[in-house]
């Protein structure tokens, strides 16, 4: 049975004590045990963590640029995701990813293929490591009996094969599983050269603990646990030695900052770690549960549903850590206590004071699954015959709860983010401009080419003329990104609702375009240069900009309210330049002087049947007719139309003949149409609507009819400026110097420990013989 009060090793059996078998004679039986174990272990973390692997769970920004940056290893050896190199991790992990690309021949792949590639790697190591936290497993309970031990090792894979948070993190290609192996591994070894020289285990844990390091510093915690249990036995000399072969491995982390040094990016190095650490001690929140404006507690309650059965292994090694504190412990319980000492210190530490993100769970859940399975056991076998089934009972729960959620998270479809990505490339061009309510990174990388940004109002986004939106109640919930309540409410409540796509992961993904209104004065416009670019269409891929003398003749009718946005730029005739827009085709003279067209009479006319379907006002004044301001008065009979059409009182001086050379005279009565009242000018069509009075539209129909006949440069669109443009200087981001240090770096630590040994080898043969 498991004693977590004992636990000394046992002595092996000796080679002499073995039964003997007649020579020839075959082993009788199948399978060892151990094995199936093992094989068993293994094909259930493998069904559980590469079952449905493309579609659950869904990406997320960490996922997109790691893959991205592996990808950029792949095709050049730069390891970016933007203009600089990547500092934030080292480089191993990404390093692997690259080499599993190339392997594979995906180094070119579409981001999404070589995302569920980069998936499928990081899923095998996973399955690599449940492996590892088997073998761990056995070496904290020698006191078992083989058979006891046997289903308690199983069941710790079991457990860590079904467990949500370590589900859920195996199944994306992030650092967190190599990461994993690497520091088990290491402890593996740690264990296994508990009574080796300290000249080999320096050297071999020393070198395990370097390339842990170089794949993610935040194993720290753990590689310090061979440190902790020389601590705890108070042996001066193995702590030593133990600490020796830490300061060993952080000697080979220091290629590092050495590539940075090679870079000659030092300085950008120090600001990155600098901005870390100050996560690290709590100064800088910018993610995780405890970052300004989130609960820690909500956040915990709101995942319940998915990491309940995490929760309880956290909470069981959390007991069973008190348990051993309280007893004097050698051998293998020495071991599982320094191991969760080193796990909840970690654990408690990000919880109040550091940067607490769900996936560094993933380094403390091995620990409490061990400590917990361990735990209940021997208090179980302290109960007798109903513990047996009482632990039988609880342990049924508990794998039902896992169960249940890898069925819920992962057996079913959790990809919204591929499918909008596809929605958006098939259905908008890849100059598509589009907003979201998280982190826009975790699509514009699946959509080479389009602009994904961020917005806290639906007016700010359309006031830049992005009219998509991609979005997720969860990201305003959790407060992610830069959207509001307001930005969801408006859009749903005025756009159209383009796919709506099943994701777990962010409570569902809507894609919505919100409608282009041609007069809305604030929407679609920017300056650039002085002029006013007014974006045309909803995806923001281009527009028309508005300049000299045409601008201010555009102000001077109302401007985007009254007469619309442009259709088109500029062109040149014979003796004007003209430019159209939505209500009226503008002319400039050679002096200036900016006027609407006066070709509706004539468009009237000759196209009665599209301005009547257009539901335009009858046109009664004969073409050609000049009235006098008198006439031009008394035809304003609707107090709206008049009042804009003058812009100002009727009897203030040059009114009229101001408007009429902005307008050109009234051609027909005010007349109601489909509860609107329209009023036709020489130049345009004024409308009475309830939200103002402007110019209906009428390019479009002069250009049909062949009226106006712009020139095909004036039809096509100028391209969008850009929304932001990258302020961020290119610079070396190849990590070919990395590499080449790495591999010199292994070559030393391999070679200074054999020159040692061979060094005091023969200092100590040519020593003088002592004389008799």
């Amino acid at each position: 049975m498991t004693d977590l009060r004992r636990g000394e090793y046992p002595a092996p059996t000796p080679a002499s004590a073995a039964p003997a078998r007649a020579p020839g004679r075959p082993r009788r039986g199948g399978a060892r045990p151990e094995l199936l174990v093992v094989l068993g272990g293994g094909v259930l973390a493998a069904v559980a963590l590469l079952w449905n692997i493309r579609s659950s769970p869904d990406t997320q920004y960490d996922e997109v640029v790691y893959t991205e940056a592996a990808r950029q290893v792949a095709q050049g050896w730069n390891l970016t995701w933007t203009n600089s190199p990547m500092f934030v991790h080292p480089p191993l992990s990404f390093l692997a990813q690259a080499g599993w690309l190339r392997l594979l021949g995906m180094g070119e792949a579409p981001l999404a293929d070589a995302i569920l590639a980069a998936r499928v790697l990081t899923a095998v190591v996973a399955v690599f490591a449940i492996l590892l936290l088997g073998l761990l497993a056995a070496y904290l309970m020698p006191a078992a009996g083989r058979r006891r031990g046997l289903v308690l090792v199983g069941l710790v894979m079991v457990v860590a094969a079904t467990d949500p948070v370590l589900l859920r993190y195996g199944r994306l290609a992030l650092i967190e599983p190599i990461a994993l192996l690497a520091g088990m591994l290491t402890l593996c070894m740690a264990i296994r050269l508990r009574d080796a020289r300290p000249l080999v285990y320096v050297t071999v844990v020393g070198l395990a603990t370097g390339l842990t390091l170089l794949t993610k510093e935040v194993t720290t915690f753990l590689l310090f646990t061979p440190v902790v249990h020389a601590l705890l036995g108070r042996d001066r000399r193995r702590v030593a030695t133990t600490a020796g072969a830490f300061a060993w491995g952080v000697g080979l982390w220091l290629l590092f900052p050495l590539w940075s040094l090679a870079l000659g990016q030092t300085s950008d190095f120090v600001d990155v770690k600098f901005a870390t650490f100050q996560r690290l001690l709590g100064l800088l929140q910018i993610t995780g549960w405890n970052r300004p404006g989130a609960s820690f507690v909500s956040a915990v309650a709101e995942q319940l549903g998915q990491y309940a059965s995490s929760y309880l292994f956290l909470a069981g090694g959390a007991l069973a850590l008190g348990w051993l504190l309280t007893r004097a412990v050698t051998g293998a319980p020495r071991w599982l206590l320094a191991w969760l000492l080193t796990s909840y210190a970690f654990a408690a530490y990000m919880v109040l004071l550091g940067t607490l993100n769900e996936q560094f769970f993933v380094y403390v859940l091995p620990a409490a699954i061990v400590g917990t399975v361990l735990a209940a056991d021997a208090a179980l076998v302290r109960l007798g015959g109903p513990g047996v089934v009482t632990g039988l009972a609880a342990a049924l729960a508990v794998l039902t709860l896992s169960a249940g959620g890898w069925v819920r998270y992962h057996a079913t479809d959790n990809d919204g983010v591929f499918r909008v990505a596809d929605l958006v490339s098939e259905s908008f061009p890849p100059c598509a401009t589009l907003a979201t309510t998280g982190d826009p990174d975790k699509l514009s990388y699946l959509l080479p080419g389009n602009t994904v940004t961020m917005f806290a109002t639906a007016e700010g986004a359309e006031a830049h003329g992005v009219h998509l939106f991609v979005l997720s109640d969860k990201d305003i919930a959790a407060g992610y990104g830069t959207a509001t309540p307001e930005l969801v409410a408006s859009v749903r409540g005025r756009g159209e609702l383009l796919g709506r796509f099943e994701s777990a992961t962010f409570r569902g993904l809507e894609v919505w375009r919100t409608p282009v209104d041609p007069y809305a004065p604030l929407a679609d416009t920017e300056t650039v240069a002085g002029t006013t670019f007014v974006l045309t269409g909803g995806d923001r891929c281009g527009g028309f900009d508005i300049a000299e003398p045409f601008a201010g003749g555009w102000a001077a009718l109302g401007g985007k309210a009254v007469v619309g946005a442009p259709v088109t730029g500029t062109w040149t005739g014979p003796d004007l330049t003209y430019q159209a827009f939505t209500g009226a085709v503008l002319t400039a003279a050679a002096d200036g002087r900016v006027s609407a067209l006066p070709v509706v009479s004539t468009v009237a006319a000759n196209e009665a049947a599209a301005w009547r379907a257009a539901g335009l006002p009858p046109v009664t004044a004969p073409i050609g007719q000049d009235p006098s301001d008198g006439q031009v008065l008394a035809a304003l009979t609707d107090p709206g139309i008049a009042a804009a059409y003058l812009q100002a009182p009727p009897g203030t001086a040059d009114a009229v003949p101001a408007a009429r050379e902005r307008l050109g005279p009234p051609v027909g009565p005010p007349t109601e149409i489909d509860g609107t009242v329209r009023q036709a000018f020489a130049g345009g069509v004024l409308e009475h609507t309830p939200a103002g009075v402007r110019l209906a539209p009428l390019s479009r129909l002069l250009i049909e009819a062949g009226v106006v006949r712009p020139v095909a440069a004036a039809g096509t669109p100028l391209a969008a400026p850009p929304l932001s443009p990258d302020l961020v200087r290119p610079l070396p981001t190849s990590v070919q110097p990395f590499v080449t240090a790495l591999l010199a770096g292994l070559a030393l630590y391999t070679a200074l420990p054999v020159i040692a040994v061979e060094g005091t080898r023969l200092v100590r043969g040519r020593r003088p013989r002592e004389r008799r």
